[in-house]
């Protein structure tokens, strides 16, 4: 049994018998990649958990509308997006990452910027990819991150593979444009 077929057996337990094993065991297996996903997302460890919540929240809420048309985790992902989306409705889009540097071990001068640089070249990175649009940055995401397929990745934003594809190129061309220009100013 692969992991799809897996993933709708256990939301089906799950749904017809109210067992909260499979349940758990669902959020278990998803938790840490979604994480990941929408703090790539959203820039913020706060943020990004209580959006993760609020996804298995309505997963646990929702699951029997749940249609085995398609993949549970394309609609977890959609349900991830869709939150994301709503959480920036009235904020910031290009509001950069909170970076505390309290929380910098001070081993040393040279260490400490050496962490400095990492961490500006990475808020550089993070900033490039919030700056793309939505459709490109979700696609790059997923396909880089979360390691989707071209055709999952179509299948979680609704659109055809060949969409897939060319916000991916997209996404790619742009950061590309956006990081030399950066490294000559």
């Amino acid at each position: 049994m692969n992991t799809n077929d897996d993933d709708q057996e256990l939301l089906k337990r799950f749904v017809s018998e109210q067992d909260e094993m499979a349940f758990k065991l669902l959020v278990e297996r998803y938790q840490q990649p979604l994480y990941q996903f929408i703090w790539r997302h959203v820039g913020n460890q706060d943020d990004a958990l209580d959006l993760s919540q609020k996804v298995f929240l309505q997963v646990f809420s929702k699951a029997e509308q749940f249609r085995s048309e398609s993949k549970f985790k394309t609609w977890l992902y959609q349900i991830a997006i869709n939150l994301c989306k709503n959480h920036f409705r009235g904020k910031d889009r290009q509001r950069i990452a909170d970076v505390e540097l309290e929380e910098l071990e001070l081993e040393s001068e040279q260490s400490t910027m050496n962490e400095v640089e990492k961490i500006q070249e990475q808020t550089h990175l993070f900033n490039a990819v919030k700056s793309l649009p939505d459709k490109q940055r979700t696609t790059l995401e997923l396909r880089l991150y979360q390691e989707y397929t071209f055709a999952e990745i179509a299948e979680i934003m609704n659109c055809p593979v060949g969409t897939a594809k060319a916000n991916y190129h997209h996404a790619i061309k742009s950061l590309k444009n956006t990081l030399r220009d950066q490294d000559y100013e």
